[in-house]
This record gives C-alpha cells, structure tokens and sequence, in this order.
C-alpha cells in the first residue's frame, strides 16, 4: 500500500544540516503552539502537535535520523513510497508489537520506515523449558509523558501478534511513577502447554515540549524580558507541582540555572530529583513606535558594552 511521504525536517521548519539544539529548539517553540492544553478542542492543533512529536521522535535520535536520511533524502512531501514485502527491521518476539493510544500514535509512513513497534521499544521473551511448559514472558516499553508518571492515570494500546490477531488493553499507572518501573499483566504473555506467560512493560518517558529529563532531575527554560533580567523580578512558572513564581535575580544571564529542589522526577526509593529553571532572555521582535524610541533613548544613554 503506498504510503504518503511526510518531510520532517519540512514539519520542524529546520534545514537537513540542523543541530541537535536547533531541532530542539524548534520542536519545543511548535510543540507549545500546538499543544492541546492550548488549543482544547482544536483537532488541527493536535494533529500538527503528532506530527510534530513523531518527526522530534525521528530526528533527536541519532540512530533514527540516519536511517531517516539515507531512505529519505530523495524523497518530497506527497511522493509515494511502497516498501517491498518483508523491507525494514522486524520486532523481537515472534511479530509482537503495540502501539499506543492518544497522542502515542505514530502515523503509517513511520511504521512501515522503521518497522512495527520500533518506536515503542522492541520486545523480548523469556522462555522456560519443559514437557508441561509455562509459556513465555514478553517484555515491551510502554512510553508515557511525565505528568502520567508523577500524577497516575491510565494507558490504552493495542497488541498484535504475529499471528495477525489484536487486542488492546488499559493499564493504570501508578502516581509517583518513574522510567524503568514494570507492570505486569498475569497471563497476557505467550501461551504455554501448561499456562501462558506475563505481559511486562516497562515504563518509559516521552519526549517533552517543555522540559528536558537528567536521570530524574528536570530541566526546564524560563523565558524572561531584558528588563527582568536587569533589574530582578517574580515570574510565573508551571511545575509538577502547580504553578510558583520564581525569583529572577537583578543582573541574570541567559544560561543562568536556578534550583528548585526535590521538585523533580520520583525515585524507586521515593525520593525526588531537582527542577532546574534555565533563564533565557527574550528579545521582543515588533516594537511600538513609543517602544522603539524607549530603547533608543536606552541605547544613548547606557555605557554597558557586552564585548568588554
């Protein structure tokens, strides 16, 4: 079946030569226009938002993006593309892979490129031995946003096996969750001669428009006016916990990281990590006349030189 071509790079709005930081830079700046909290019922949004999630999931790994290149580079938005049978890698365990609901659906073209299940961790099994045999565990990712992980809720995806059959299933994730945490689901494993195995996911974050994950510490950038980081200022700012204000201190500088501790990522032991908000100077790019002349006058009068 063919298969209609989408340009990631094109759908980031970066050129083929970008860095890491740029594409990361340009995700988060659409990923937060697009966001569905934003835009609350606005089905083109969320679209766009999958979209610009799965070409994000593409391109800041280097493995994938690699592969994305070298099949891609020839190809333009609405060529059609039919792999032959069998082309692209396969996942482990006997043809199972899953995908998940909501916004974890990765479209067709991205399946077939990379092969089923790629995008959601590959599969194992564990095998026992015997005449009367229990069958085998199967192991999976199961990818999930942090804000699943911290406050619970729950998970729809779908199974297919290699024999073409599907069922899908809801798991509830335990609040205080954290990557790498399993879930077992009793008896939703390989059938056996003497029982059937478990189905084991292992929990695992997503990517984030807003933060970036260190273990289980968090990052997160706070956009402040030229004057904030002059003169000092209170600045609102959304974390796990609820909303703060946050404390700019007189004479910040982009870059400038400030702690707030144990407001991070939970531990398997129930600790947390840190939040660390990471000061970024906006510059405003249209001016008022009065603006305009406000910032002159600023300019006449200041004898600050960044160069010195």
């Amino acid at each position: 079946m063919a298969v209609t071509f989408q340009d990631y790079y094109e759908i980031l709005g970066v050129p083929r030569t970008a860095s890491e930081e740029d594409i990361k830079k340009a995700y988060r700046k659409l990923a937060r226009k697009h966001h569905p909290d934003v835009n609350p019922g606005d089905k083109s949004a969320e679209e766009q938002f999958k979209k610009i999630n799965e070409a994000y999931e593409v391109l800041s790994d280097k493995e994938k993006r690699q592969k994305y290149d070298r099949f891609g580079e020839n190809w333009k938005t609405g060529q059609q593309f039919t792999p032959p049978p069998g082309w692209g890698p396969q996942p482990a365990g006997g043809g199972f892979s899953y995908t998940t609901g909501d916004e974890g659906d990765f479209s067709e073209f991205f399946q077939q490129f990379f092969g089923p299940g790629m995008g959601f961790g590959a599969t194992t099994q564990r095998r026992r031995t015997g005449f009367n045999t229990r069958g085998a565990d199967i192991e999976a990712e199961l990818p999930i946003t942090i804000e699943e992980a911290f406050h619970g809720g729950s998970k729809q995806f779908t199974i297919r096996r290699g024999d073409g059959t599907t069922k899908t299933y809801r798991v509830k994730i335990p609040e205080h969750s954290y990557a790498g945490r399993q879930i077992r689901l009793s008896g939703e494993g390989s059938s056996g001669t003497a029982s059937s195995g478990d189905l084991l996911l292992t929990l695992v974050y997503q990517n984030h428009p807003y933060y970036d994950i260190d273990n289980f510490d968090l990052y997160r950038e706070i956009d402040v006016a030229p004057w904030e980081a002059v003169l000092g200022a209170k600045v609102p700012m959304e974390t796990l916990d609820g909303n703060v204000r946050l404390t700019i201190p007189a004479g910040a500088q982009s870059g400038l990281k400030l702690r707030l501790a144990k407001r991070g990522l939970f531990r398997s032991d129930g600790g947390r990590g840190d939040l660390y908000a990471v000061v970024d100077i906006a510059v405003p790019e249209h001016l008022t006349a009065a603006e305009r002349e406000l910032w002159e006058k600023l300019r006449e009068e200041s004898k600050f030189d960044p160069r010195l």
